[in-house]
């Protein structure tokens, strides 16, 4: 149960999805009417200077109001007052999004929360010899720009291949308010 004493400023609600596919992107285009081929054909994308197809804007929008719909648990202790995001950083087949909001004011029943959403795009992993062991579709396909590379958003951490590059970026920063109904 969701109740307004056990919420404190700083609180972090998370979700996490690590199931973009071209299939899904494909599945929303013809659910969300967006049939734009940009999100589901890699040559139309190619041509229009994406390097290949990018999630719908609202594809990733729904897992920042599915984050407090789960919070909420579907209208049962509350409801989603208001969203405010602003759409910066595209998505991509392969990437980890990663959607939080943290509480950053309460006032009576009403929960204000800064939202992030980022995307954890690998590169590819290296041995300890710098060999590349294994190279995913960012690295292929040239994802990773001079401009990521110089904000410091590129980064590499150990996994039991060897070295992983990755890519963490803010796609998505905004803000959210909830109202509970307790």
């Amino acid at each position: 149960m969701v109740k307004i004493s056990d919420i404190k400023v700083g609180d972090v609600i998370k979700n996490e999805f690590e199931g973009i596919t071209r299939e899904l992107l494909r599945a929303y285009a013809k659910a969300s009417g967006d049939t734009n081929p940009i999100h589901t054909n890699d040559e139309i994308a190619i041509r229009a200077g994406l390097k290949g197809v990018i999630g719908h804007g609202l594809f990733s929008f729904g897992f920042i109001t599915k984050l407090f719909e789960d919070f909420l648990e579907h209208g049962k202790y509350g409801k989603l007052i208001e969203t405010d995001v602003e759409m910066r950083g595209m998505v991509r087949c392969g990437d980890l999004l990663i959607t939080k909001g943290e509480v950053t004011k309460i006032e009576g029943k009403r929960v204000s929360f800064n939202v992030n959403q980022t995307t954890f795009t690998n590169i590819e992993i290296k041995d300890n010899r710098g060999n590349i062991v294994r190279q995913f579709e960012a690295g292929e396909r040239g994802y990773i720009s001079e401009k990521d590379i110089e904000r410091g958003l590129v980064k590499t951490k150990e996994v039991p291949e060897g070295i992983l590059s990755y890519r963490e970026r803010v796609s998505t920063p905004g803000s959210a308010i909830i109202e509970l109904y307790e």
